[in-house]
């Protein structure tokens, strides 16, 4: 099994990702990352933290496209961890390259909450690469909203490589 982000040598575009090995932070509940294995598209790990037992990691979606210039399909990945013991979840994408090596992740969803406390929750469904940017359809919360109920507004949020990192696109 190849460990995502860490491949180094040419890989099949056709990866498993849902078999796949990943190092992640759970969006910086983990600032220095831990790696998790998934079958089936979901795994746990061993909390090594004081706050948490384990952590459920699950895909939720991939997306294909050419999203740094080179001409080869690049792949977005959208996970979404469950810190245990705890009601809530959080997501962090990962984007790689045709060569399964981690590019960049893109920035939280705690920097696109604008006027809301909560972050938006990403609709892995409106996951999808357009025109060389990964388009993210999301569901940000109204005023009527809460954690309980979940986010109703939908909003897309375009992201853009610019050579070192991904940049929101108006």
């Amino acid at each position: 099994m190849l460990l995502a982000g860490c491949a180094d040598k040419t890989v099949p575009t056709d990866h498993d990702w849902p078999e796949a090995t990943y190092i992640v932070t759970c969006d910086g509940v983990v600032p220095t990352g831990f790696q998790v294995s998934l079958h089936k598209g979901a795994g746990t790990e061993k909390s090594k933290t004081p706050d948490y037992a384990s952590f459920d990691v699950k895909l939720e979606a991939t997306a294909t496209g050419d999203l740094d210039g080179d001409g080869k399909p690049d792949t977005v990945v959208l996970l979404q961890c469950h810190p245990q013991p705890s009601n809530g979840l959080v997501e962090e994408v990962q984007v790689f390259n045709a060569h399964d090596q981690l590019i960049a992740g893109l920035p939280s969803p705690r920097t696109l909450r604008e006027q809301t406390i909560l972050p938006p929750v990403y609709d892995p469904a409106g996951l999808r690469v357009e025109n060389g940017d990964i388009v993210a359809g999301m569901k940000a919360y109204g005023p009527d909203d809460s954690h309980a109920s979940g986010p109703s507004i939908p909003i897309t949020v375009r992201w853009h490589w610019n050579g070192h990192s991904f940049v929101r696109v108006d």
